[in-house]
């Protein structure tokens, strides 16, 4: 199922790849409102610090959200939605 309004996300870590390639290939970058959130060791933390950014407000609701590894093949690349839960007021990751 593809997700509508990606493509913005996938342009902008399409942009920043060849040096993000460079200066941190095998990490994993968050791309979210056009902008790169951040770069993680690993894609639970990736994972993780989408859901921090929801609940803390700086990711509204439903904004498309990449994930995706730093290299010149890429073999882990997730677009997910983030959701408020309604029975804890945490958010989860749709993808």
């Amino acid at each position: 199922m593809a997700l509508d309004g990606v493509e913005d996300e996938e342009q902008v870590f399409e942009a920043l790849r060849p040096d993000l390639v460079r200066t941190d290939p095998g990490r994993f970058a968050v791309v979210c409102g056009g902008q790169l959130l951040g770069i993680f060791e690993s894609v639970d933390e990736a994972f993780s610090a989408s859901s921090r950014a929801f609940d803390a407000g700086q990711l509204p609701e439903g904004a498309p959200v990449l994930i995706s590894e730093i290299a010149e093949q890429i073999s882990v690349r997730v677009l997910a939605r983030p959701v408020l839960r309604a029975a804890t007021g945490g958010s989860a990751l749709l993808a």
